[in-house]
């Protein structure tokens, strides 16, 4: 018996060995493309606000970004302050929020109200 496996081993241990290596690349963590954390998507998100809030004439601001996880691309922004009824405020804010996620001006609206 023990003559038959060191035989049966002997013929197919290339086989054997391929199977064994497969199972475990198989069992190997996947790595990929590294994901932004919803956590950082805030922390940027609110750096933003900060700064924009900070812009003459803007007043109290509040920001709200959208994105698409799959891509990890903004989609959209839309911008509330207490100044959006001014049009030079509002491509200022415009201009800086392309500027800071590559967004076109269509993508953007920022708004007059109470933040």
């Amino acid at each position: 018996m023990d003559r038959v496996i060191k035989q049966l081993a002997g013929k197919y241990k290339y086989a054997v060995a391929v199977a064994l290596l497969g199972v475990c690349l198989m069992l190997l963590p996947r790595g990929g493309a590294k994901r932004e954390t919803p956590d950082a998507r805030g922390i940027v998100q609110s750096e933003m606000e900060a700064t924009l809030a900070a812009f003459d004439g803007v007043g109290r601001l509040r920001l709200m970004l959208t994105g698409d996880a799959a891509t990890q691309r903004w989609t959209g922004a839309v911008i509330v302050c207490e100044g959006g009824d001014s049009a030079a405020v509002r491509l200022e804010l415009t201009q800086a929020v392309r500027a800071l996620t590559g967004l076109s001006a269509d993508k953007i609206a920022v708004i007059r109200g109470r933040p």
